[in-house]
């Protein structure tokens, strides 16, 4: 059994770390992942409590915890038995091809490591990330002494990922060949939440404004005993969190873009062997902070139902739960959410267009009878973005009286893309267990290609159906009165 040891001060009892703490560490990350993924945030909060605490004291027993599990600490300089067991070389050298080798050689070398070299750091990081969501929600969730600004615990999980990317078992090779790495894949999880984290500070920077930062350049003094402060002390001297206090939101989106190609890449598709890579067979919940522009909709109303274990206990394998579906649509209606709200419309387009193309790929790995209907209504708020993203330019032409914009090219795009959006948004309407209102995205949709159309007859048949499709309020609020009033003067 692998055990971790911080070096002894005098008067004070040293801090200790072993493998039976590694996995009780696991099943409580695993009972704090599911609580929150069943919106349980009462119980939430002091199981991601205690995981914090624990991962902070791991980190007190060793900078490296991944020594813990992975039994690699250094072992070439190390004079224990299992330091000198040869290399496999040296067994055929002495012992040839054909022969016997002995049995306890056997079981080393056929030892290898099921957990990845960042399975610690990702979980720091992860439990980090979703403390920061819960606190986005309601900064008085925080306990005194605590940060009560969510993007405190994003930048750490920024730090705790780029350190675990930093660990020695993974920038040198040979040491990670010879702890039993050599046969695992990137550790998909860590990649998708580091994306994840960076969108909620993208998201941030849109609600703080493109002119100022969530965040200050320079770091608070944490107290020597606060698990931040031993975040800071062990990640890179020169970290990329320090690059984002003058970046854009755009900016973040696409370090964010970065984290996601790697992860989605690495992550495992259904036909696979539940055997392959079992460490990263898990469920990271969606952030019910990140909000579509509509007030209308959410992102857990356009989720299928949680799969969450309703009777409190955690599931007997904690990374047993995955569906690449869901972690796909949770990564692109977190975009989303960003998209529609960012002040360029060149850049709503393109994040837009970004998630269009990961909810596309569902279609080809997705039940889409479960998933039809907040697939459908997700993919017509992308194309509403972007057939949206050129209107406010051709609208102020309009208004100086250049009705020849709309014969442009830009015009036809846009029209092009809002008739998409509507298309998604009547077929959303009548899919089978949609749950969720589109009918004030589609007005918006219908109203805003009414705007746009030379036709008319046309323009009017489109002011006709946004009206049906809104409420009183939504109509005043499109401007869908004066449209009529229009209409009747014509």
């Amino acid at each position: 059994m692998a055990k971790s040891t911080s070096a002894p001060y005098k008067g004070k009892q040293a801090v200790t770390a072993d493998y039976e703490d590694w996995e009780n560490l696991k099943e409580l990350f695993s009972r704090a992942m599911d609580r929150y993924d069943a919106d349980d945030i009462t119980e939430t909060l002091p199981l991601l409590r205690a995981v914090i605490r624990e991962c902070h004291r791991f980190l007190k027993a060793h900078p490296d915890p991944s020594v813990i599990y992975t039994g690699s600490q250094h072992l070439r300089d190390s004079r224990s038995p299992e330091a000198m067991t040869p290399t496999d070389e040296r067994l055929s050298r002495d012992w040839g091809h054909d022969s016997e080798f002995p049995s306890h050689v056997h079981e080393q070398r056929r030892r290898t490591h099921h957990e990845q070299p960042t399975a610690f750091h990702a979980i720091f990081g992860i439990a980090l990330f979703l403390m920061g969501t819960i606190i986005a929600q309601d900064s008085t969730a925080a306990l005194p002494g605590e940060p009560d600004t969510p993007s405190a615990y994003w930048l750490a999980a920024l730090d705790v990922f780029e350190t675990g990317e930093n660990l020695p078992s993974r920038t040198c090779g040979n040491d990670a060949r010879g702890a039993g790495f050599s046969d695992l894949a990137e550790d998909w999880r860590m990649a998708i939440v580091w994306g994840r984290t960076l969108v909620c500070l993208a998201d941030e920077k849109v609600a703080y404004s493109i002119h100022a930062s969530p965040f200050p350049m320079t770091e608070p003094a944490w107290p020597a005993d606060s698990p931040f402060a031993a975040i800071a002390a062990a990640r890179p001297p020169v970290s990329r969190r320090m690059g984002l206090y003058s970046a854009t939101a755009h900016d973040v989106m696409v370090l964010a873009m970065d984290q996601f190609s790697r992860g989605i890449f690495h992550m495992p598709h259904p036909h696979y062997p539940q055997s392959h890579n079992p460490a990263s067979y898990a469920h990271i919940p969606a952030s019910p902070h990140l909000r579509p522009r509509s007030r209308q909709t959410s992102m857990h109303s356009m989720s299928p139902p949680s799969q969450g274990h309703g009777d409190g206990q955690a599931p007997s394998d904690p990374f047993a739960s995955f569906s690449r579906p869901r972690e796909l649509f949770t990564i692109a209606s977190e975009v989303l959410g960003v998209a529609e709200r960012l002040p360029d419309g060149t850049q709503r387009a393109y994040w837009a267009n970004w998630a269009e193309s990961v909810f596309k790929q569902m279609k080809m790995e997705a039940d889409m009878d479960a998933w039809r209907g907040p697939l459908t209504a997700a993919r017509g708020r992308c194309w509403l973005v972007m057939g949206s993203a050129p209107v406010e330019e051709l609208e102020l032409a309009l208004e100086r009286g250049d009705t020849g914009v709309l014969g442009s090219a830009e015009a036809e795009e846009a029209r092009e893309g809002l008739a998409m959006a509507v298309s998604f948004f009547e077929r959303a309407k009548g899919a089978q267990g949609g749950g969720e209102d589109v009918g004030p995205l589609l007005a918006e949709a219908l109203f805003t290609l009414a705007n746009l159309t030379e036709d008319d007859n046309k323009r009017e048949e489109l002011y006709s159906r946004a009206r049906r499709e809104a409420g009183e309020r939504l109509a005043r609020e499109l401007g869908l009165d004066h449209a009529d009033d229009a209409m009747d003067e014509s």
